[in-house]
């Protein structure tokens, strides 16, 4: 049997939980997926990868089964598990049409020791339960019904074993002993073209020191998600209420004969990653759900699902309302919409594409002081620290971008990464944003609080050094532009406490091409569509910056007739450099999302790379930090230009 085979594995079954219909999509080819590529990358830029030959390390002498051919790992597995006492890492399990792939297995005697390996981090184990009630916290069931999924299956498998099960995640209460912990395993392409980790060889018990992971016992939480105590009564759905074997067995069963389960429409919809939205000749899962309630459905009416920060979908699905204008034409159901879910449901449906703007907001604009800041930061949390005396996911700021616009129309842009592989940044980073906005009393932007939590973090990582006092500087510099919550609880702000743009956009400004999003992805190209300041500004080279200034961000697009999202015309800087797709990790050098920029830094700190490729993927970070904060500055000119 291969792995691949219509078994129901551990990764089929958590996608089961969160919709069983899922699973008659996964694998296939004729679907869209937007998740297809997700969790390697999101493994690459936490330090996934990692964390799972880190824990090895804590159990040596095992036997490690690196073949993804199930039925060859199943054999090795089998004939090792004859010894008495053995450590297997990646043995591999099965019982009727249910295969598992364990992360590591202790066995002594018939005692067993099940250790799952997560590139999560805890502080406790109360952390994996909800406030009241003794329930399980919704974030952590995937987590803990993986384990009791694994444990169920290796019982079953092996009755005669006594199984005690074990969660091992990053301990944010501990500390590395180690330099460069990080930088012992690097992740590369085999000769077949599959990622793997290739460890440093001199690595020892002694090199590794101090244990970050912890491995937490959970056999007592797997025992109450058999018995169906985890979840509070009230809040279970039809599928929850079932026995947890008989359901897996159930799930099993749909997916080995290839049937689909039988479709229930809900809030779990929203984020369906089969879903297509830009690939025609891929089949579209979503759709198929919808259709198979709403024979009429039209995924291009515009849904509930589009609706800003809506939280009465699920009741709405209920009673058949699924489209905006269904919501629109109903005189008591449109009084669950507070006034700017309004504003975007009545121009949706009404065809109404004039934007609309706040007073209120020229007002905030007259207490600004020139010079203006506009900031942006680029940021990555992983879970093996760089350096000894650090913790796991603590904050790490790799780069910067400061656009200045001065009160005669000058813009300058200044910016800032880290480049090296193993270096702790932050305090040169806050050292060097320090030198670009310390230099007038000028008022400083941000979009969404995410600069005030790095800020107020590295703070913290100061205060705590043992030489904190040679920080007393930029300890200081940081409570002047930002704000926080005191001892007491009570809010503070510096005396340039910095503006959150989008706290403005959602007060203030609405474009009906924004939809249900304030992203600045989502402002830039609405304002792009409706400014004659901006399209007559950048319809020219920018003319300023560090690698934009050559290039014409306003372009229409003939087929459209609107303007292309700027986002979109910035280089491939991986075609700049030549590179060829066998070289890459990630699949193009188009940086584009918040995520995307994590990923690279990810990248470059765990993957061996030519120069070239370091050097394209550094210029791809420059420029799109560079158009983040220009974005910003160009929101701020067509509000200007609006007084």
């Amino acid at each position: 049997m291969n792995i691949n085979s219509r078994t129901l594995s551990k990764s089929r079954y958590k996608l089961s939980l969160e919709c069983p219909t899922k699973l008659y999509y996964t694998g296939k080819d004729e679907y869209a997926n937007k998740k297809s590529q997700d969790q390697f990358l999101m493994a690459l830029a936490e330090g996934g990868f990692q964390v799972g030959e880190l824990a090895k390390y804590y159990y040596p002498g095992g036997h490690d089964i690196k073949t993804i051919n199930f039925q060859q790992a199943l054999h090795e597995t089998n004939k090792l598990l004859k010894q008495e006492n053995v450590i297997i890492y990646e043995p591999a399990i099965q019982y009727n049409n249910f295969v598992i792939r364990v992360d590591i297995l202790v066995k002594k005697g018939n005692k067993i020791d099940l250790i799952e390996v997560k590139a999560k981090s805890f502080t406790s184990k109360d952390d994996f339960f909800a406030k009241r009630g003794g329930y399980i916290d919704k974030s952590w069931r995937p987590y803990l019904y993986d384990v009791a999924f694994q444990t169920m299956v290796a019982q079953k498998a092996n009755p005669n074993w006594n199984i005690t099960p074990y969660l091992m995640l990053a301990d944010k209460n501990k500390k590395t002993s180690v330099d460069g912990l990080n930088q012992l395993f690097i992740v590369e392409k085999n000769k077949n073209g599959y990622k793997s980790v290739k460890t440093n060889n001199n690595i020892t018990p002694n090199l590794l020191c101090d244990k970050i992971l912890t491995a937490i016992e959970v056999s007592d939480i797997v025992q109450q998600i058999w018995e169906g105590r985890d979840i509070d009564p009230k809040k279970k759905t039809i599928e929850d209420e079932k026995e947890f074997l008989s359901r897996a067995e159930e799930y099993a069963t749909y997916y080995n004969q290839n049937k689909k389960f039988p479709v229930s429409l809900g809030l779990k919809c929203k984020n369906c990653e089969f879903k297509n939205d830009n690939q025609p000749m891929l089949k579209n899962g979503f759709d198929e759900c919808w259709k198979s309630k709403y024979p009429n459905f039209d995924i291009e009416e515009d849904h509930i699902f589009g609706i800003w920060n809506f939280r009465k979908s699920p009741e709405l699905i209920n009673k058949g309302v699924i489209y905006q204008k269904d919501l629109y034409s109903d005189s008591d159901l449109i009084k669950s919409l507070n006034p700017r879910q309004f504003l975007q449901v009545e121009k949706t449906v009404t065809k109404n594409i004039e934007e609309d703007i706040k007073p209120e907001l020229f007002e905030e604009m007259d207490k600004w002081t020139f010079p203006l800041h506009f900031i942006d930061f680029e940021t990555s949390m992983m879970a093996i620290p760089f350096l000894k005396n650090r913790k796991p996911y603590e904050q790490i700021a790799f780069q910067f971008s400061c656009h200045t616009l001065y009160e005669n129309g000058e813009i300058k842009h200044s910016e800032w990464i880290s480049k090296n592989r193993g270096e702790f940044p932050n305090y040169k980073f806050v050292n060097a944003l320090k030198g670009v906005l310390d230099k007038d009393e000028g008022t400083i932007f941000k979009y969404s609080p995410h600069e005030n939590t790095v800020l107020r973090q590295i703070q913290s990582q100061m205060e705590s050094e043992p030489n904190s006092d040679d920080y007393k500087e930029l300890i200081n510099w940081i409570d002047e532009i930002s704000e926080w919550k005191d001892e007491a609880n009570e809010s503070r702000e510096g005396i340039r406490n910095m503006v959150d743009l989008l706290k403005l956009v959602k007060q203030y400004y609405y474009h009906p091409l924004m939809k249900g999003s304030n992203s600045i992805k989502a402002v830039l190209p609405s304002i792009f569509s409706s400014s004659e300041f901006i399209k007559n500004k950048y319809s020219k080279p920018v003319g300023f910056g560090e690698n934009l200034k050559d290039l014409i961000l306003w372009q229409e697009n003939q087929n459209s007739g609107f303007p292309f999202d700027p986002y979109k015309l910035l280089p491939n800087k991986y075609e700049e450099f030549d590179l060829s797709k066998d070289e890459l990790f990630l699949e193009d050098g188009e940086i584009q999302e918040g995520g995307s920029a994590m990923m690279a830094f990810g990248k470059m700190q765990f993957t061996e790379m030519t120069d070239t490729e370091r050097n394209a993927i550094v210029s791809a970070l420059l420029q799109y930090c560079e158009l983040d904060t220009l974005a910003m500055v160009m929101i701020y000119e067509h509000w200007k230009s609006l007084k």
